[in-house]
């Protein structure tokens, strides 16, 4: 998860040469839409970065060996006292857990949760592991991105500082590394023969014992407990795969039907997946329900059905979704019409098809710069 507007999110990617999600921007645009539009309520949110077409890239074969893995048992099994969903979010160097907070060496650009604790990354590109239990821990280096991503007790991401980047899997319960590979990317580290760098190389998502990987060469597939590591899709930009969850998957795809943007399904090289609008996605932990944005259009879908679930909240003129707390139910941030407003997070229900405040200020106002992070793994600025 990782913000509404694909053009703001370039912008600022351009500008920073990193991303960081410019949510007084989306915030600033959204209230526009709502005043031309003069609607009361969008339908839901979801966290991405954009992608911007250019030019080639090539891979080099590596003389070291691809992939370094260490026995690993029942990778990322660990149920843990944090595998449960609690309005969450950052201040600085503190992260909000439901009532306790858990206190980070450095402020806090982007995390995630695992089950096994929280995992966050410094400006400076340093990984940390929180959960409590003494002082945080220092697990990595080289993720300069601050993109992380995350499935069970599990955390992704990607170390700059190899000559080839270098793809990271870690173990939070058992507090080590899995695997570290730099199969499919290239010395320069683009992000794709369709890209321009302003969408790095990332983990995409972390599904089970899957990750998906968003190489140089394209959309990669890892099994965790074996280490075998296919190439999926050769040629796609690193924003083609949008989600991963249940065994479903969503991702870019050309559509044959006006508007339809995206398409779910457990193949991405399916001939006739069903579609859905959208530019990007978010999925529940099933994969049931998709929530899906473009140009400030925000829409819910019963993936199984292909209808729409129209999801009000009212007095808010966007939401943008934090994590899913069961299949059908998620925390969201609700940004109000004033930029002066406070910044609440909300629950959100697909039972009751509302929104209401679970924890009020959690930011004086969307006016930026904003100072708070949520648990997406992408920074927001």
């Amino acid at each position: 998860m990782n913000a509404l507007l694909k053009d703001a999110f370039t912008e600022e990617a351009e500008a920073a040469g990193e991303p960081n999600l410019d949510l007084g921007a989306i915030v600033g645009n959204g209230r526009r839409l709502v005043r031309r539009r003069r609607i009361t309520g969008l339908v839901a949110a979801v966290t991405a970065v954009a992608a911007v077409a250019g030019g080639a890239t090539a891979v080099r074969q590596l003389t070291r060996p691809e992939l370094v893995m260490q026995p690993a048992g029942a990778l990322g099994e660990t149920a843990g006292a944090f595998a449960g969903i609690r309005a969450t979010w950052a201040t600085g160097k503190v992260i909000h857990y439901g009532s306790t907070t858990y206190q980070a060496p450095v402020t806090i650009a982007s995390f995630v949760q695992t089950t096994a604790g929280f995992v966050a990354v410094g400006a400076d590109g340093v990984v940390y592991a929180i959960d409590g239990n003494g002082p945080a821990k220092e697990i990595g280096r080289g993720d300069t991105t601050r993109r992380l991503a995350a499935g069970g007790a599990i955390v992704g991401w990607v170390d700059l500082r190899a000559a080839v980047p270098e793809f990271v899997l870690y173990d939070v319960g058992a507090r080590r590394e899995l695997i570290r590979t730099a199969a499919g990317n290239d010395r320069a580290g683009n992000s794709g023969p369709a890209a321009t760098g302003s969408d790095p190389l990332h983990v995409v998502a972390i599904d089970g014992g899957t990750a998906y990987l968003a190489a140089s060469d394209g959309l990669r597939r890892l099994d965790v407990a074996t280490g075998r590591n296919e190439l999926i899709k050769a040629g796609t930009k690193t924003s083609f795969l949008q989600a991963a969850s249940g065994g479903q998957l969503v991702w870019e795809h050309p559509a044959k039907v006006t508007g339809n943007d995206l398409a779910v399904g457990k193949d991405v090289s399916a001939g006739s997946p069903r579609t859905f609008e959208g530019w990007h996605a978010y999925l529940s932990p099933s994969g049931r329900y998709l929530l899906t944005d473009k140009a400030d259009e925000v829409r819910m879908f019963d993936v199984s059905s292909g209808g729409q679930v129209r999801l009000t909240f009212a007095g808010y003129a966007l939401i943008v979704p934090t994590q899913w707390s069961t299949e059908k139910t998620f925390y969201a941030v609700g940004y109000r019409s004033a930029a002066t407003a406070p910044v609440d997070l909300l629950s959100c229900s697909v039972d009751s098809l509302s929104c209401a405040v679970a924890v009020p200020k959690i930011a004086p106002s969307s006016s930026s710069p904003l100072r708070f992070q949520i648990p997406v793994g992408t920074p927001i600025g």
